[in-house]
């Protein structure tokens, strides 16, 4: 029985039939053992095998061997192969040896190769002879070769032969060329013809097309379709498209989908794309990972990312690292951040550099914020003409705050005209304080329906001192009793000792005197010399009442005591203002904190791929 086990002493001692030679040197190829390969390769094609010959030339081209490559190849064109010609092109092209691929791909583009043709052209294009480029091209086109209508439409565009480009890549288009239907879609979509554009992109889509899926993945973020835009990119993204790794993190981080966000920002850092590492940074920030938002600010800083350097200042302020802080923001300052300005002038502000900090202000009196603060600012070290000024320069801008401000400044200087007409601008705008500012302006000039109107929203908000002088408004000058009792009492379940009098004295008005006793007790028992007063006068009206009814039925000596009884000058008919008093926390600073993620515009339509430019040649299908 023979002995039909393999080996490879038996393979390399097979016969030397070229035939047989060739699959000897595909087994060592397969097996990777290249020497033992070509020098089977070689004995084929030593003895003329076509195969062997081609496939030296193309071992030694992937080698970049290209004398050797040249040589087996054309070996192979002689002994009848159209492809080693066209493999010699297309090495000669990668090396921009354009003369010599005209030479080899003319060979067989006489000879009605479509593809030898297409790159005929496109060679003739990148050595500025655009007549032959065309010439060649449209061969190729006539051969149904759509990657030539792709060619033929950027020789069209470069010339600006914009409709004749359109229609071209639209046959391109219908013979499935994936860059003609592409730079149509670009196209339809410039001209307004978006579904057309939609449709084409979404077979690049199908068909894998990366710029194809990216833009169809851009017009679904425009129309805010963007679980759309999340699938379309995510397909791009994952073959490692850049843009759509961005695109499809930003989605992701403003859907606080925080793992998938920082996934894909990091696919697109790791292609050092610079937005990517700013967007990524303000993530961690927002997530309080701060050395990792320091890290990624810093990286984006470095490629020059204003808002990064703005960032990476706020961090350091935070942190009050002040000289790194005041470094990072003059940074950003020198490359044009107003937002740096301003935060710069908040840093010395809160370290008590009033100075300097009004410096950086003045820089950008554009901004509200900044209007603002040298208002406070100039108001905290008792500079009331600018405060005043840039108070009114905010209130023209709409600040409520400031109104309201400016008319406290101009009521302390005794501008009660222009204190009232800034009360009231702030009011129009709901602004609490200023309202019980109004309703005590309003009582005191006797306009007492204007003065109701403005000073119930306070009352109803709980304002003692707008409670006390509503009840005050319907006590005195509306009669409205039973309202004038609900809001002393409203005022006096917070203590007001006003109110509890003013109820004694109203209960007295309406002859309730039992109720006027309770209230003046009442006030009394809290301190109040005023309600004792009142009550000791209350006792003494009683004690003569009762003296006046017994001296009627000649009691005893009741009428000689009653003559004796003195008449009291007490006036019941009195009220009392209770202290002013404003809303806590209306208007009042809190706790600063810098301003400093920001952010950065983006025009979604600008973000769009364009049509693609360069020319496509042919590769050879084995």
């Amino acid at each position: 029985m023979k002995n039909t086990k393999f080996s490879i002493k038996k393979l390399k001692n097979l016969p030397s039939d070229p035939k047989v030679a060739h699959s000897r040197g595909a087994i060592f190829e397969k097996m990777g053992k290249m020497d033992n390969a070509i020098n089977a390769y070689k004995n084929a094609g030593e003895k003329g095998y076509l195969k062997s010959q081609y496939k030296l030339g193309m071992i030694y081209m992937e080698d970049e061997k290209y004398k050797d490559a040249e040589e087996w190849l054309s070996q192979a064109w002689k002994n009848g192969s159209e492809l080693a010609a066209f493999q010699i092109g297309n090495m000669y092209y990668r090396l921009k040896g354009f003369e010599f691929c005209l030479y080899w791909y003319e060979k067989i583009a006489n000879k009605g190769h479509a593809e030898a043709q297409n790159n005929l052209g496109v060679t003739h294009y990148l050595m500025g002879d655009i007549v032959r480029c065309e010439k060649w091209l449209k061969h190729a086109a006539d051969n149904e070769l759509g990657s030539a209508y792709y060619n033929l439409g950027i020789l069209y565009e470069s010339q600006g032969r914009g409709e004749e480009a359109y229609e071209i890549y639209k046959q391109g288009s219908d013979l499935e060329d994936d860059d003609a239907k592409y730079n149509l879609a670009v196209l339809m979509f410039e001209n307004g013809e978006s579904s057309g554009a939609i449709e084409l992109y979404k077979q690049l889509y199908k068909a894998g097309h990366v710029a194809g899926t990216f833009n169809l993945g851009m017009l679904m973020e425009i129309f805010e379709n963007l679980d759309d835009a999340k699938k379309y990119y995510k397909k791009s993204a994952d073959k490692g498209d850049m843009k759509s790794q961005y695109r499809l993190a930003y989605i992701y981080d403003r859907d606080d989908e925080i793992d998938e966000a920082i996934q894909y920002y990091e696919g697109a850092v790791a292609q050092e794309h610079v937005l990517s590492m700013f967007r990524l940074a303000n993530l961690y920030n927002r997530q309080d990972e701060i050395e990792n938002a320091k890290r990624y600010y810093k990286m984006a800083s470095d490629e020059n990312i204003i808002e990064a350097k703005n960032n990476l200042a706020g961090i350091y302020f935070e942190e009050k690292d002040y000289d790194r802080a005041i470094k990072y923001y003059q940074d950003a300052i020198a490359v044009g951040c107003k937002a740096s300005i301003e935060n710069l002038g908040d840093l010395y502000s809160q370290n008590d550099a009033p100075d300097l900090a009004i410096s950086y202000y003045l820089k950008v009196t554009n901004s509200l914020s900044s209007q603002i603060k040298l208002a406070n600012l100039y108001e905290k070290i008792d500079n009331m003409e600018e405060a005043a000024h840039w108070y009114k320069t905010a209130s023209e801008n709409g600040d409520v705050e400031s109104s309201y401000r400016l008319a406290k400044i101009y009521e302390d200087l005794g501008n009660p005209k222009s204190a009232r007409h800034y009360y009231e601008i702030a009011a129009d705008k709901n602004h609490l304080n200023s309202k019980i500012h109004l309703g005590r302006i309003y009582f005191n000039e006797e306009e007492y329906e204007l003065a109701k109107e403005i000073i119930e929203e306070p009352a109803e908000k709980g304002n003692i001192y707008s409670e006390h002088l509503l009840a005050r408004i319907y006590d005195l000058y509306l009669r409205d009793y039973d309202n004038a009792k609900l809001w002393y009492k409203k005022a006096r379940e917070q203590g007001c000792l006003e109110s509890i009098y003013n109820l004694g004295q109203l209960s007295v008005k309406l002859n309730e005197l039992d109720n006027a006793q309770m209230y003046f007790t009442e006030g009394a028992e809290i301190g109040s010399d005023r309600c004792d007063y009142m009550l000791a006068g209350l006792h003494y009206r009683k004690s003569k009442d009762i003296l006046t009814l017994l001296a009627q039925d000649d009691y005893e000596n009741s009428r000689e005591n009653l003559e004796l009884m003195p008449e009291l000058n007490i006036n019941f008919d009195e009220t009392m203002p209770a202290p002013f008093s404003e809303i806590p926390g209306n208007g009042e600073e809190d706790d600063y904190v810098p301003s400093y993620i920001l952010d950065t515009k983006e025009p979604l339509e600008l973000m769009l791929e364009g049509v693609q430019g360069h020319m496509k040649i042919e590769e050879a299908e084995e």
